[in-house]
């Protein structure tokens, strides 16, 4: 059974990737934000497990132990840099928590920066971390700074991030080119405004935030969709919901593997999360199994509309 997805531009994306977003954000009582350090055993632990798409950012502070797990693995002879597929993601607003000083947000509305000029550093600083020439696609982390209601600011900044990322496509530094948490109104006109359009869109989707009128606008465009946040983050317990388990007992499964296939058939990659080593080999177990028309439909109907990230959609206030 097919385990890759096709972008526009003929490359085989693969169906299934780990997440290499680190931290804490759940429990008020511990320290509260990235912790890079997780990924030290995590990723060895994913590469043992089968995953050979990873999804990485600058924001994240986990490209650094991602390069080295992927060197060591290459330096050993157990993978070749064909063998993986490597997704990073630039434009990170500012945030309390992230690297900023570091450079690893973007001042988006700040007029005494060269907005084109600060993307190129983050891009060869992903590369840098990374230790690649290369990566297999590069995506735009969010569609402006939270917050913002100037639509024509917005629009023109966009397009002038999108510039630099198309520049580095063309160079064959970045194999393929998206965005992230873009809505139907911001992809209206960022489409009009670019020479190549988004191969992918990374949304959150969930059986409790299915998007389905996003999904279906992007796949009539030919943009992919990618499902950040598929189990919920532990935030909105929808691996526990009677249904899934219900559906999963009935095909073997547990509630995870059937998340993942309902989106496989829906046609969205997916990035599952785990810190567990067997439960990441079963997240990768999805290709033997079919869920009905009917089972679809049942956990289609579990949308309530919620983020794992605070209420509405991600991306919404951005203008």
């Amino acid at each position: 059974m097919e385990q890759t997805l096709k972008l526009q531009n003929g490359l085989e994306m693969p169906v299934l990737g780990y997440g290499c977003s680190f931290g804490n954000w759940t429990d008020t009582s511990k320290w509260m934000g990235f912790e890079p350090e997780a990924a030290w055993s995590a990723i060895p632990a994913a590469l043992r497990a089968g995953v050979r798409h990873f999804d990485a950012a600058l924001f994240y502070d986990s490209q650094r132990v991602l390069g080295h797990c992927l060197g060591q693995a290459f330096q050993k002879g157990e993978l070749r840099r064909s063998d993986v597929w490597i997704t990073t993601k630039v434009g990170h607003p500012y945030a309390s928590h992230g690297s900023n000083a570091l450079g690893k947000s973007l001042d988006w509305t700040n007029p005494d920066i060269d907005i084109k000029q600060e993307v190129r550093k983050q891009i060869e600083l992903c590369l840098d971390e990374l230790m690649l020439g290369y990566v297999d696609l590069l995506l735009m982390h969010w569609p402006g700074k939270w917050e913002t209601k100037d639509e024509a600011l917005n629009r023109r900044l966009r397009k002038e991030v999108w510039e630099v990322m198309e520049e580095y496509y063309k160079l064959g530094k970045v194999r393929a080119v998206g965005v992230c948490n873009f809505q139907i109104r911001h992809l209206q006109t960022f489409i009009q405004d670019v020479e190549v359009k988004p191969m992918l869109n990374q949304i959150e989707v969930s059986p409790y935030i299915t998007q389905e009128e996003l999904v279906k606008y992007c796949q009539d465009k030919e943009i992919r969709v990618e499902a950040w946040s598929p189990f919920g983050s532990g935030t909105t317990n929808v691996l526990k919901d009677d249904l899934l388990k219900e559906i999963g007992e009935k095909h073997g499964k547990n509630s995870g593997q059937v998340v993942l296939r309902w989106l496989y058939q829906r046609g969205v990659c997916s990035l599952a999360k785990s810190s567990k080593e067997e439960r990441m080999r079963g997240n990768l177990d999805i290709f033997d199994f079919e869920l009905s028309e009917e089972e679809m439909s049942k956990i289609s109907g579990l949308n309530k509309d919620q983020s794992s990230v605070g209420d509405g959609m991600p991306g919404d206030s951005i203008a």
